[in-house]
């Protein structure tokens, strides 16, 4: 008799166990892991990247940003600079990555670079359509250059203040700029061709011609005084090749083999397994934080 009640209480003891459980997990928050925020510089170089009139990040690159960090798990926060405030927040680790052109001397030893190379952009010579086209470097000598300050143009900038028949000026802004070289202030403007482009939103650039100086690569560059720098690099490079893969990339991969124009100089040598190549131009002294 004993033993009949035992029998027949085991199946409602096992139940009673699994019922328990399911009631525990059921009544239990799960605690989701949120995924980790990444602090992403930005500056204002249209179309490529730019902080639009609701002061939130935009651009071709700051999209594709978006995409890949995503994709690799990240949640972004992007925060917009002056190109100095950039490189410093950079070196302190103070932001984990900016996406940008390569080889930039300020951030030399301070960033590891992406194996990811997402576009080219085209450097130039922008000039009046009456001025001789740039064919080989030395035809900017014995003239006079306009320079966009805070530009290190990949150490090309240090090497123009060197030289003594080239006559150099500065301005603030690919506006202002254009509007010196239109009131012939200047040569030529070496600045980048589609920043340069996307003023004829605005207005007529049929005036103005261009000359091809070299090709720069962009790629994530990322704070070396992250512990995690090395991790955040893989991660966005196979999550790219990921989005690649399944052809869900809204821009061609190109190669890192640039052009450079006939007797482009020879800069000092520069750390080729960082990249870390030139600099976007300053669009404000402020800083504005956004996330996504």
């Amino acid at each position: 008799m004993t033993k009949d009640c035992v029998e027949t209480r085991r199946p409602k003891g096992r139940w009673y166990g699994v019922i328990l459980l399911w009631a525990i997990l059921l009544c239990t928050p799960i605690a989701w892991a949120e995924p980790t925020t990444l602090r992403i510089g930005y500056v204002e170089f249209p179309p490529y990247e730019y902080q639009d009139e609701q002061g939130n990040a935009a651009g071709s690159f700051i999209e594709l940003t978006r995409l890949v960090a995503k994709e690799a798990g990240y949640r972004p926060e992007f925060i917009y600079l002056p190109p100095s405030r950039l490189y410093l927040y950079l070196r302190e680790g103070r932001i984990d990555l900016w996406p940008g052109l390569t080889y930039i001397p300020p951030l030399q030893g301070h960033v590891l670079t992406s194996k990811s190379t997402p576009m080219l952009v085209e450097l130039s010579a922008w000039h009046l359509k009456e001025t001789a086209p740039v064919a080989r470097f030395d035809d900017l000598r014995d003239s006079r250059l306009i320079l966009i300050s805070g530009y290190t143009y990949g150490g090309l900038s240090t090497y123009l203040t060197r030289q003594p028949d080239i006559r150099l000026s500065y301005s603030s802004t690919h506006q202002s700029a254009v509007d010196m070289l239109r009131l012939k202030r200047g040569e030529y403007l070496l600045d980048y061709r589609e920043p340069v482009e996307a003023l004829g939103a605005t207005q007529s650039m049929d005036d103005l011609r261009h000359s091809f100086i070299r090709d720069c690569v962009t790629a994530w560059l990322f704070s070396m005084e992250q512990d995690k720098a090395e991790q955040f690099r893989e991660d966005f490079d196979r999550a790219f090749a990921r989005l690649q893969a399944r052809g869900e990339l809204p821009v061609t991969p190109t190669s890192s083999e640039t052009a450079l124009l006939p007797g482009f100089p020879m800069l000092p040598p520069h750390d080729l397994s960082a990249r870390d190549n030139f600099v976007f131009s300053p669009g404000s002294n402020g800083e504005v934080v956004g996330s996504e």
